[in-house]
């Protein structure tokens, strides 16, 4: 059965004792670890994981499902419109990947107007890149120059491709989602927006094509430019460390906070079974996904199998 939350809200009279052993205890961790010590995987490697229930999250909004059916497995407030941040380049990679007839053929000669800041290769005005490569830019280092440069040689311009993603958005059924620019960078209120569930229909069918599958879940990528040689980083932190994570694409801006789209397989009862994910406006996006993913696989396991029906010998 599907299960849906609201988000939690705190206690409105903490003990103020509490309070102040929380801030001693908080800037005591801040002080004494080291930054890259900070960040936690609660259950990985745990061939048992401690399951959180998934009310938990401290998400905005999240919706978890199963990748096969379909089926809702939990979702918080799933037709809310927040920021999406860069899991905006999900769209942009789809629209373009099916506009050069599903492959990463062909070459894009950077302009000036595709320069955009942060997170960019750096691209520069002048130079060809292949096509090939600035999907990889733009799926694992989430490069906004890249996501301009795409969009831009598909369809002429920024704003014409920006139509062609709104176009698309409402053939595929995503009416609370609207698209400002092909990157998730900040923009004008009310003007840049999706929900869950809507982000869910783009992630969908973004992996149903195995290539950008493969990029999405690519940890490292070497490419040269005329800027130098750039090792592309995957965002995804939970990427090699989560068992099962696969395919995902994150976001992140001081507006939206954390956004995230992912998907994770593992074995359910002798077979491959993968949820799909997506969450906007988190804290932390890394402890809500491994929550949600570790209840929704917990749930599958729990399901009943279908007995196997054993026929007799020679049964045509």
């Amino acid at each position: 059965m599907p299960t849906h939350a609201p988000r939690p809200h705190p206690d409105p009279k903490p003990r103020a004792h509490l309070l102040v052993l929380a801030t001693w205890l908080a800037l005591l961790c801040c002080m004494v670890l080291p930054a890259h010590a900070q960040f936690h995987f609660r259950d990985y490697g745990s061939t048992r994981p401690k399951i959180t229930p998934p009310d938990a999250i401290v998400a905005r909004a999240a919706l978890l499902t199963d990748a096969e059916t379909g089926e809702v497995l939990y979702a918080r407030s799933p037709d809310e419109r927040l920021l999406p941040a860069s899991t905006t380049k999900l769209m942009t990679a789809l629209i373009v990947y099916e506009a050069l007839g599903k492959s990463m053929r062909g070459s894009v000669t950077i302009a000036e107007d595709d320069r955009a800041e942060p997170s960019n290769v750096p691209l520069v005005p002048g130079e060809t890149l292949s096509v090939d490569k600035l999907f990889h830019a733009l799926l694992i280092e989430s490069a906004n120059d890249a996501a301009r440069a795409l969009g831009r040689a598909v369809a002429g311009s920024t704003p014409a491709f920006v139509e062609m993603m709104n176009e698309r958005a409402l053939t595929m059924g995503c009416f609370n989602t609207h698209f400002n620019n092909p990157n998730g960078l900040p923009a004008p209120a009310g003007t840049h927006y999706t929900s869950c569930a809507d982000l869910m229909r783009i992630f969908r069918a973004v992996i149903q094509y195995p290539e950008l599958r493969k990029i999405l879940s690519t940890k490292e990528y070497v490419i040269s430019s005329a800027s130098g040689t750039h090792i592309l980083r995957n965002h995804n932190r939970l990427l090699g460390l989560y068992e099962g994570m696969g395919p995902a694409k994150t976001g992140w801006t001081v507006a939206s906070r954390h956004t995230y789209a992912a998907a994770a397989t593992r074995m359910v009862n002798g077979k491959p079974h993968e949820l799909l994910l997506t969450i906007l406006d988190s804290q932390d996006k890394w402890t809500d996904a491994q929550i949600l993913f570790n209840w929704g696989f917990a749930q599958a396991a729990q399901a009943p199998v279908e007995p196997t029906t054993v026929l007799p010998p020679g049964t045509p």
